[in-house]
């Protein structure tokens, strides 16, 4: 097995800014592409599920199984392979923690105690390595206790994945999952990056069990900066970011690669027969190709937006070690990373070409992907389908967001290419000496000194002080939705006197945002589009405790835009549905923001049909008409609050902060122009 550690390739032009970032997990997150998810799972008396060693056995109590782990071997293992993260196991399966629970004790369930502290040895070892770390929880596994320990918690009575309704209760099982999850924070918190917090129903009607947002307060409350990740199935409820999972069904259960759908989200995928060790060693499990397992790692940089990348998921045995083939698998994708790596990882998807949600390799406009480092000085190229016709030379549509490149070399060999640029396209030459890569021919491009200033906060992360109750929602909305690019998704706080069941929740009658640049950078102008109000205070700071802010602006009172609705339809020709009371219904503050899309209407008008969004309307009493195409969005009465920055002006965190109190703080999108230092 492959054990030295993987040397990543640098030069001036090729790596990244070398400055290490401060611990942000949700800014972390954004920037790694390459994860391992692992589930090591002991099942207690109820033994439905349980990681086991390499002869196929069950340990026999729960500290021998805590004790088997190899926590050594499995680092090495992790670094070996060149993963950024990992995903690992705080408690699953009979509510087993990994560490020596005081909250398990309180409840009464002391043999679901163990004596050692794997986790807090998991996240020492990975860390050492450069391994960041996050912990897979499950805020509803009630269903796997006991009897006497589901009437304890709160569950009620053995049924399935959902309780007996009749005999649950909800309060009481939310007091001791919340209680669970405030001693994890509490000893792990300021040393992980976030958690993954498991749906558990594929209906995605969980909150009918879990209390999401006193969870989220639960977390965020302790931790602000952590991700809260969990897999999607419609509904992201209060956690930050959906994932995309797959254990060999939908679109991952074939077997060739080409089949495989790239995903704004991240994407979790087993490539063994489960998320944890159930085969005694000797019969190869692994079923697909290392080589396509690559492929799709960069495909899916190319299109996350959200971090995480890929997490490519198999467990490990008690005592040590993988079923057969995994090792060799993932030796061989290293191996395949290695000569690339700083296009892969410790990046983001590229803004100058994206990738659209769903694209698999054969869809591919121009045969690549693009990801941009995180200080946005390069840009990579990943052509994974050369040019069938054997030519050298490439042809790629002009950048999205203008940017202006000076060189081209490859990857690999650091050898120039041959670049041309204007302003409708850009063209590469490759040299003479060199022919594509069958698998991934990477090329890096230099942004060039004078290539204008870009939207630094698209796609970074941001936090609110608060946000209103969830309802069942297919988007990733809390850390994204204002700064998407996407001005009909919008963060909006929590408004008074808001309440869950008969209990009033928090007030956040001064509410408050920021943002992570994620590096140092030199700012020219910041745009704030939304429902912003008067006494709102725009602030820049270098950390993001704000102790030493720089205030630069407050808001005033402005009157809200008179916004007036005539007409709105959707489609094509006479093929249309008519959205008008759709439309005003929608609009908020004299603001109207929409995505022209299917999602407008209950069917679909012109299957098959590209279609386009029209709104007649009047806007402070001039009359005007606004055509949207298909997938675009529509913004009316949106006013932006555009403020031109001082020469010199740098910083790395922004907020926006209601000083005293007030309505609801809304932003459709924060946007915040410069180039990193």
């Amino acid at each position: 097995m492959m054990r030295t550690p993987i040397l990543l390739a640098s030069s001036l032009l090729l790596a990244s800014s070398s400055l290490r970032a401060e611990p942000q997990g949700m800014t972390e997150f954004l920037q790694r592409k390459y994860g391992f998810f692992v589930h090591y799972v002991w099942g207690g008396e109820q033994k439905g599920a349980m990681s086991v060693d390499r002869a196929g056995k069950q340990a026999e109590s729960f500290d021998a199984f805590a004790d088997a782990f190899d926590v050594d071997r499995f680092a090495d293992d992790l670094e070996s392979w060149g993963v950024e993260y990992v995903i690992f196991t705080a408690w699953h399966y009979n509510i087993n923690p990994l560490f020596p629970s005081e909250t398990m004790k309180r409840w009464g369930l002391e043999k679901h105690r163990c004596k050692r502290d794997l986790i807090r040895e998991v996240i020492t070892a990975c860390t050492a390595k450069g391994i960041r770390v996050m912990l897979y929880t499950h805020p509803r596994d009630g269903h796997d206790l006991g009897p006497e320990d589901q009437i304890k918690t709160g569950w009620g009575g053995p049924n399935g994945v959902d309780p007996q309704w009749e005999n649950f209760d909800r309060k009481k099982w939310n007091d001791f999952t919340c209680e669970l999850y405030e001693e994890l924070i509490t000893r792990y918190g300021n040393d992980i990056i976030g958690i993954f917090s498991d749906e558990g129903s594929a209906a995605g009607d969980s909150f009918r069990v879990v209390d999401y947002p006193r969870l989220r307060r639960t977390v965020k409350s302790l931790q602000p900066d952590l991700m809260m990740e969990q897999n999607w199935y419609g509904t992201t409820y209060s956690l930050d970011v959906g994932c995309k999972e797959y254990a060999f069904w939908g679109e991952f259960a074939s077997h060739d690669g080409n089949a495989w759908p790239a995903w704004r989200m991240p994407v979790a995928t087993m490539f063994a027969p489960s998320w944890y060790a159930t085969r005694p060693a000797g019969q190869t499990v692994t079923v697909y190709k290392a080589e396509d397992m690559f492929r799709y790692t960069v495909l899916q940089a190319g299109a996350n937006h959200e971090g995480g990348g890929v997490q490519w998921a198999a467990g490990n045995y008690a005592g040590g070690g993988w079923e057969t083939g995994i090792e060799e698998t993932m030796d061989r994708v290293a191996a395949l990373i290695q000569p690339i790596a700083p296009s892969i990882k410790k990046v983001h998807a590229s803004n100058s070409w994206p990738t659209t949600q769903g694209t698999k390799i054969p869809d591919l406009r121009w045969g690549g992907v693009a990801t941009r480092s995180i200080d946005d000085k390069i840009e990579y190229l990943h052509i994974l389908t050369p040019p069938a016709d054997g030519s050298k030379s490439l042809t790629l549509p002009a950048p999205a967001d203008g940017k202006r490149f000076s060189k081209a070399v490859l990857l690999k060999s650091r050898q120039a290419v041959d670049l041309k640029q204007d302003a409708q396209e850009l063209r590469l030459e490759l040299p003479a000496s060199q022919a594509w890569d069958p698998l991934d021919t990477v090329i890096a491009l230099q942004v060039a000194a004078d290539s204008p200033p870009q939207n630094l906060a698209l796609w970074k992360a941001f936090r609110g002080s608060s946000f209103p109750d969830p309802g069942p929602s297919g988007a990733s909305a809390y850390a994204f939705a204002a700064v998407d690019g996407d001005t009909s998704t919008r963060w909006s706080s929590r408004p008074t006197g808001a309440t869950e069941g008969n209990e009033a929740v928090p007030t956040d009658d001064q509410p408050s945002c920021q943002i992570d640049l994620g590096l140092p950078a030199k700012l020219t102008r910041i745009e704030v589009l939304g429902s912003v109000g008067p006494d709102v205070v725009l602030s820049l700071s270098a950390s993001p405790d704000f102790k030493k802010a720089k205030r630069v602006a407050s808001s005033k009172a402005t009157p809200p835009p008179s916004l007036v609705i005539h007409r709105a339809t959707y489609g094509t020709g006479d093929q249309v549905a008519d959205l008008t009371d759709f439309a005003r219904k929608s609009i908020s503050n004299g603001i109207l923001n929409l995505k022209a899309g299917n999602e407008l209407t209950t069917t679909d008008p012109a299957p098959g049909k590209l279609k386009e969004l029209r709104v007649e309307f009047s806007l402070d009493g001039k009359d005007s008409l606004k055509v949207v195409p298909e997938g675009g969005s529509l913004d009316l009465g949106g006013a932006v609050w555009a403020l031109d920055l001082p020469a010199r002006t740098s910083a790395r965190f922004v907020r926006l902060e209601r000083s005293r109190s007030g309505p609801p703080l809304c932003v459709a999108e924060l946007r915040v122009f410069g180039t990193f230092e």
